[in-house]
């Protein structure tokens, strides 16, 4: 019987949604019967002997977190080296064509493209106004067109069934023999 691949999901974070995403997957690719370690990419000292790499982050001011920025920096060599896939959790992804926006102006393209990324996926994560400081209320306010009211603002966003998806899709990638 062959080892089971091993599989990182390093993720920045800053309310928790981020986390419980990545561990959700986690639980997915488990039942796959990968070997998976989940972290946040502020604790990682090393990300050497791992097959594949998940890594996500919360979008914050139009970008993935600082901590996720340093993570790139620190271990792209490393992470060009097995495929990786980039997820990120945005609330903006709930606006009429908001998808489309985060992809095309909140994600550092050559950095993506640096480290070999296979797949990126967006998400909505949660929204909660009382754990969000006044200063990241005003961005969150600045940046959201109001074209599209999300209901009431304070709501879990996420669908799981689009992050099951395109975790499946990630397994089957993973499961193809190397080529």
């Amino acid at each position: 019987m062959k080892a089971a691949k091993k599989v990182l999901i390093a993720y920045a974070t800053v309310h928790g949604s981020t986390t419980e995403i990545a561990e959700y997957m986690a639980k997915l690719l488990g039942e796959h019967h990968f070997d998976v370690t989940t972290a946040n990419v502020e604790t990682l000292e090393s990300v050497a002997g791992y097959d594949a790499y998940i890594l996500g982050s919360a979008i914050h001011a139009g970008m993935w977190l600082p901590s996720m920025s340093r993570f790139l920096d620190r271990f792209e060599d490393e992470l060009a080296k097995a495929p990786v896939y980039f997820f990120v959790t945005c609330i903006r992804v709930l606006e009429p064509e908001g998808e489309q926006h985060v992809l095309e102006h909140y994600l550092h393209r050559d950095t993506l493209e640096r480290i070999h990324t296979r797949d990126i996926a967006v998400f909505a994560g949660k929204l909660r106004l009382d754990a969000i400081d006044l200063r990241d209320r005003w961005t969150l306010a600045l940046r959201y067109d109001g074209s599209h009211a999300p209901g009431t603002i304070n709501d879990d966003y996420r669908d799981c069934n689009i992050i099951h998806d395109w975790t499946a899709r990630v397994c089957s990638a993973l499961d193809k023999p190397a080529s």
